[in-house]
């Protein structure tokens, strides 16, 4: 997404600071071959699972405790389903052990996606960790900061020189201190009781943070978050780099989706921009001159048929994007404030999904499970609704 410089907002205070993780391989505990050949079997069983579509297999290789990560897998299994894979390869490059019971293996996965069969190739440090005599996946090795409101978990990359350790703590650092600001504009615009504790895991690599969050996306994005899950970022290489918008914007999806999981793609996305990222950039891209309103001039009948996976323009995800802000800005100028809250309230009263979001299975039935809220929240039908809309939106053109 495209974000524009917006107002500063004051940090909130850390409680505590602390990285955790970082040992230095002269301080590792001696590497136990049994170990790791039981841990590069593990391995062998997961690429096994992955290739044979055997969920359940995949789920028993999981080390138990972290939900999210649990949860995490299980919808990256949901996604690898719905995705035509070829060549998958999972392999072991190295393994050191780092605290008694825990190994740390270096990874590399490769495999052809889709009709086109593009190449997909990542190498990352992988947590094994003993659980009943048995070696199980317990997340990416990661560096942590603990913050007032976040754990901020920063992935260790292979072969990282000490220059690049220093450059990655100290960027993840400013991660942190960035999603404070983030929570507090999501809890100014869309109101604190509703914002609780999260997890920000922060990439140096975006293809990795695509193979964590969702890998039908055929584009590479810097951020990504779903119901119960951690917020997924990309570290950036500049130091100076401002998080706020896009982890508010984040945080906001995190937030939402939690009270309501059918929130059609265009709704999902309006609420992410609306009270996330043009809250934290101090206005719209309307405001800011980047879109004019007649960019926005179209019917919502528009945005619903955008599968955002497919969208592979800049100018049309940000149109799509932009416009979807904006629409939320016109439901809350036409009924008030709290009418986001009530349509979101209203498909929180539905029946709820289960599986990871795929636009083609479930966007249509969430987006009419939106127009019944329309009716019943606002007192419009979806053609009323879109036709005031047009309406308010054509009035904004100077």
């Amino acid at each position: 997404m495209h974000h524009a410089t917006g107002r500063k907002h004051p940090l909130i205070p850390f409680l505590c600071i602390a990285f955790v993780g970082v040992r230095a391989l002269s301080d590792a505990e001696p590497l136990d071959p049994v170990a790791e050949e039981a841990v590069r079997s593990a391995v062998a069983e997961r690429e096994r699972a992955i290739v044979e579509k055997d969920r359940d297999l995949f789920m028993s290789l999981l080390a138990p405790g972290d939900e999210e990560f649990l949860l995490e897998q299980s919808r990256w299994f949901d996604y690898r389903l719905s995705a035509a894979l070829a060549d998958f390869s999972l392999r072991v490059e190295a393994a050191e052990s780092s605290v008694p019971g825990e190994l740390r293996a270096t990874l590399r996965q490769s495999y052809l996606i889709g009709h086109e069969r593009e190449r997909r190739d990542v190498r990352y440090i992988e947590v094994y960790r003993q659980v009943d005599g048995a070696w199980k996946d317990a997340d990416l090795a990661f560096d942590r900061i603990e913050t007032a409101h976040f754990s901020v978990r920063s992935a260790i990359p292979p072969g990282e020189a000490a220059a690049e350790l220093a450059s990655r703590l100290a960027r993840s650092e400013k991660a942190a201190q960035d999603a404070e600001s983030a929570w507090a504009v999501v809890a100014r615009s869309w109101g604190s009781e509703s914002v609780g504790r999260a997890t920000v895991k922060l990439f140096v690599d975006r293809e990795l943070l695509r193979q964590n969050s969702k890998i039908t996306i055929g584009r590479l994005f810097n951020g990504w978050g779903e119901p119960g899950e951690s917020i997924k970022l990309y570290l950036r290489p500049e130091a100076s780099r401002s998080y706020v918008s896009v982890i508010a914007h984040e945080l906001m999806h995190k937030t939402t989706l939690s009270n309501a999981r059918n929130q059609c793609s265009w709704f999902a996305e309006g609420l992410a921009n609306h009270y996330g990222s043009f809250a934290a950039m101090g206005g719209s891209y309307l405001d800011g001159g980047f879109h004019k309103a007649a960019d926005y001039d179209r019917s919502i009948s528009w945005l619903e048929s955008r599968d955002p996976e497919l969208i592979d323009n800049d100018e049309e995800w940000w149109i799509y994007g932009g416009m979807a802000g904006t629409v939320l800005r016109f439901i809350e100028e036409s009924w008030g404030k709290e009418a986001p809250h009530a349509l979101l309230r209203a498909l929180a009263a539905m029946s709820q999904p289960e599986a990871g979001y795929v636009y083609a299975l479930h966007d249509a039935l969430y987006a009419s499970q939106l127009h019944e809220a329309y009716q019943r929240e606002l007192g419009v039908d979806a053609a009323e609704f879109d036709r005031l809309w047009r309406v308010w939106i054509q009035g904004k053109k100077k």
